[in-house]
């Protein structure tokens, strides 16, 4: 897991940061994040993403997950798969225990959520393309549903820059849209977000030597 920097940023009762170096790992300010983690680690919240990196016009886009839909040049790229990779990684080295993820259709989101998961079972709901009330809803009465019955674990919505404030994803500073590499820890029983980690992947730039 070379090559990865994360700054975590967490508000729960308290607003902490942790820096990093390019080029390497650094492991979470436990200070920053134990808070957050703590929580997870407990179970009963929902873990609310946008799709890992994925710029659109790729000219060779993949999906990797069966059944998924690959919308025309927009799968994860590479920076994309170290996101959702690192995202997986960073739950399972923290003790968060994931029942089941929920995905949109299409093959970023999917593709997500499978690595994000580490293993738990992925779900397809066309609901996390979906903006209407009712849909939103029913959604959310799942969730909680699932929560109840599955005590002491959480869940993974996986979804598009529209889907997911919907689900308590918010936006900071100038940021236009929720960003990808980046997942909110919300609370069921109003739906607001406790915490917000992000991640900033250094990905390798590769130079092709011609002789």
């Amino acid at each position: 897991m070379r090559l990865l920097c994360a700054t975590f940023t967490a508000a729960f009762l308290l607003l902490a940061t942790a820096s990093c170096a390019t080029g390497d790992i650094k492991r979470p300010n436990e200070a920053a994040a134990s808070v957050a983690f703590e929580a997870l680690k407990r179970g009963g919240y929902v873990i609310v993403m946008r799709h890992a990196n994925s710029p659109e016009g790729q000219v060779s886009s993949v999906g990797l997950s069966k059944g998924c839909k690959l919308a025309k040049g927009r799968g994860l790229d590479a920076e994309g798969f170290f996101q959702a990779r690192a995202i997986g990684a960073m739950l399972k080295e923290n003790g968060v225990p994931i029942f089941k993820a929920y995905t949109s259709p299409y093959c970023r989101s999917w593709d997500t959520a499978a690595l994000a998961a580490g293993g738990a079972r992925v779900e397809r709901d066309d609901r996390q393309v979906s903006e209407k009330a009712k849909n939103v809803a029913d959604m959310k009465r799942d969730v909680e549903a699932d929560l109840a019955a599955h005590p002491g674990t959480n869940i993974i919505l996986s979804s598009h820059s529209n889907i997911a404030p919907l689900y308590g994803a918010t936006t900071r500073g100038r940021e236009k849209e929720v960003p990808s590499g980046v997942i909110w820890i919300v609370h069921p029983r109003d739906w607001q977000p406790i915490a917000r980690i992000d991640l900033s992947i250094r990905y390798p730039k590769v130079t092709p030597v011609v002789e």
